[in-house]
């Protein structure tokens, strides 16, 4: 039986990799597979669930065919992108949201509603501040080639060492 504090792992077998999260995660969080940037080759991004409501991405792991080299030579360097690895011809990138999901905005006032969506803000800081910062650190690829299955030889006899 698995323990609640047990951490929660993502697989993607696209790309072979996985992610590790808090396990406190799991009912604040929806997995979206959808490409917003034309640039990119394949996008996952991690949204922010709070009472029944989704809103906007806590990051997203952004996918580009390219290599570390021309990473660095279109610029993406210096953008609001962090470069995470590259692997077999591919650059993994993340992103966070720079600013608070504008539904958590009071439109008499035109400011965060506190009073309203004080608890989801401050949980969502904490994901995008505290825990993503960590869980981008347990990215890991499963280099381990696609190949037949072995199958281990069973002899009745088994041989005494030092025969």
């Amino acid at each position: 039986m698995a323990r609640k504090t047990h951490p929660l792992l993502y697989r993607d077998e696209k790309y072979g990799f996985t992610l590790t999260f808090p396990r406190w995660w799991k009912p604040y969080t929806v997995i979206k597979k959808q490409k917003y940037d034309k640039d990119t080759e394949y996008e996952l991004h991690f949204r922010f669930k709070y009472k029944g409501k989704t809103y906007d991405d806590i990051f997203a792991l952004l996918v580009y065919k390219m290599t570390r080299k021309e990473w660095i030579k279109q610029g993406y360097e210096d953008s609001p992108l962090s470069f995470l690895a590259e692997s077999d011809g591919h650059v993994f990138a993340y992103i966070t949201p720079e600013e608070l999901p504008e539904a958590f905005v009071d439109p008499k006032t035109g400011d965060y509603n506190y009073k309203k969506y004080g608890n989801a803000i401050r949980l969502l800081k904490r994901m995008v501040n505290q825990d993503v910062p960590r869980i981008v650190k347990t990215l890991h690829f499963s280099n381990t080639p696609s190949t037949i299955r072995s199958v281990p030889l069973r002899s009745k006899k088994v041989w005494p060492s030092g025969c």
